[in-house]
């Protein structure tokens, strides 16, 4: 049996995760998402690039900054 590709396109990555394709960009374009680990381009060549989410990894990151953010509000509240 094979098991199925943890690369997803975006629209499936984002109902997956439960978040909005400006999140991923945002992170993408900024530097916290990393090509070739969490993204890559499905077609360089490509007028308009399409993006692959490696879905695993990407919930993993999600974790980790949801993580952060709880730690932030916590000193917040010390």
């Amino acid at each position: 049996m094979t098991k199925p590709s943890p690369w997803l396109s975006t629209a499936a990555a984002c109902q997956r995760l439960g978040v909005s394709r400006w999140v991923l960009a945002t992170a993408r374009q900024n530097g916290e998402l990393k090509k070739g680990h969490h993204w890559k381009v499905k077609n360089p060549t490509a007028a308009r690039l399409t993006y692959l989410w490696h879905v695993e990894r990407l919930e993993k990151w999600q974790s980790d900054v949801d993580e952060r953010a709880l730690v932030e509000s916590f000193k917040l509240w010390q």
